[in-house]
């Protein structure tokens, strides 16, 4: 996302008054409807607000950052708070490292304290000790859970009256063309309301997206399956040599990169994971097998990994992590998609910081919008104009990296070592994954 366009938009008339819906929390009177600072007086209906339906690092942001304009949310979450679930699942909990454009949203939203205090400081890539990658700004690394509490700490501390979440909630249907939701709250029964503006935040499996698919006309989806695989194997001894700040690539075929989360509690030594990335789904008839197969492919992996953990990662679940889905738009009707709603791609390192960057960039839009259904709806095509061109270059770029691919793998390396690999800078917070792309592109067969 480039800075001078959403700049240029924000600064327009980004509104900073408090909706209704707080003022009533507050216990403040309504405002007259004469009163000319007031643009939601303008209306003839009380404003219906606005629901984000997934309450994940998108979800979260994007609610963050539309409190912080005074605009109340909505949140529905399926699951259950993240202080009252695991902070990961040993099944699929990679590391994730925030960095160049996740910073930047995090920056937007005034967050970046929380997160020096629930994760771990990042600092670059490793391999056999060496640096092969410097982060040399703010950066972060630990679960998805950590950073939902990160971000779930943030609306407590500051925002707890504009931001509302109402977890274990079930979303069964959206009205993508009248802004209803249909839902069942935990413990109760199903119910249905109406909101200006769906924020559909919900993952890969959106219900907002079918909705849209199936009500919104030219909306379309096309989707790819690319050979990428993903076994998870937790590293238990031996750690100590490993440097939590960095992440560590233990082998590149198959793809091995190990990564740090913080532990339980704050005198817990940070736990390691190291995903093994594949083109083809693993599997082992028995832990003896899972061995051997390490200690041909990727020996470092077994000095880090006890019996224990082998025979784990030998029953351990294969996951397909290739699946890529391109949406013709992002917006529709009453509707608009962030995150892996709007497009999963193969992971590149890049999808929650592109995830929460898309909450910034569609705040920024509403930022300019008048508080209503149409205005809202208004917002929702402009960021859908500003941001898909960056999600497309992003999901070119996942392909230009699958996990055991011979090319992709023998370009970067040379690429890296002759200093001209555009790929790399992909995680600068001032470079648009569009430029990135465009860079590429001049490179001819080299990348194309």
């Amino acid at each position: 996302m480039t800075g001078e366009v959403i700049d240029a938009i924000a600064v327009l008339r980004p509104p900073t008054w408090p909706s209704a819906h707080i003022r009533r929390r507050r216990g403040e009177p309504a405002m007259s409807n004469h009163t000319a600072e007031e643009p939601w007086a303008r209306q003839h209906d009380e404003p219906k607000g606005i629901a984000i339906i997934g309450g994940g690092p998108a979800g979260l942001v994007a609610a963050i950052a539309l409190a912080r304009r005074g605009i109340a949310t909505t949140v529905f979450e399926r699951d259950t708070h993240p202080e009252m679930a695991p902070r990961f699942n040993p099944d699929r909990s990679y590391t994730i490292d925030i960095t160049g454009h996740g910073l930047q949203a995090l920056r937007h939203i005034d967050a970046t304290g929380h997160f020096d205090d629930r994760l771990l400081p990042f600092r670059g890539i490793q391999y056999g000790g060496r640096v092969v990658e410097d982060w040399p700004g703010p950066g972060w690394t630990g679960a998805r859970g950590d950073i939902l509490r990160a971000l779930t700490a943030v609306i407590s501390d500051r925002h707890k009256d504009a931001v509302h979440v109402e977890y274990g909630c079930r979303v069964s249907e959206v009205g993508v063309l009248t802004g209803a939701v249909s839902y069942t709250p935990p413990g109760g029964e199903p119910m249905t309301r109406q909101f200006d503006l769906v924020v559909g935040a919900d993952g890969a499996g959106s219900v907002v997206r079918d909705a849209m698919q199936r009500r919104v006309p030219g909306f379309t989806v096309a989707r790819k399956s690319l050979p990428n695989y993903l076994t998870m194997i937790a590293l238990d001894r031996l750690v100590d040599q490993l440097d939590e700040t960095y992440l560590q690539a233990l082998a590149t075929r198959p793809f091995c990169v190990a990564g740090a989360i913080p532990g339980d509690d704050e005198s817990d030594r940070p736990r390691w994971f190291c995903g093994i990335g594949t083109r083809r789904p693993l599997s082992f008839s028995s832990a003896a097998a899972a061995r051997a197969y390490l200690q041909q492919h990727s020996p470092r992996v077994l000095d880090l990994a006890s019996d224990a953990a082998v025979a784990a990662f030998a029953d351990r679940t294969c996951y397909h992590i290739g699946q890529k889905l391109t949406c013709s738009r992002l917006d529709g009707g009453r509707a608009v998609l962030l995150g892996d709603a709007a497009g999963p791609f193969p992971p590149i390192g890049q999808g929650v910081n592109a995830a929460m960057e898309a909450a910034v960039a569609l705040d920024r839009s509403i930022g300019t919008a008048e508080p209503s259904a149409t205005g809202l709806s208004g917002a929702a095509q402009r960021y859908s104009a500003v941001w898909k061109p960056e999600l497309d270059a992003i999901s070119w770029i996942s392909e230009k990296m699958l996990f055991e691919n011979r090319l992709h793998t023998l370009r970067a390396n040379l690429t890296m070592r002759w200093g001209i690999n555009p790929i790399g800078r992909a995680k600068s917070e001032d470079i648009p994954w569009s430029r990135v792309q465009a860079d590429a592109r001049r490179w001819g067969p080299l990348w194309w």
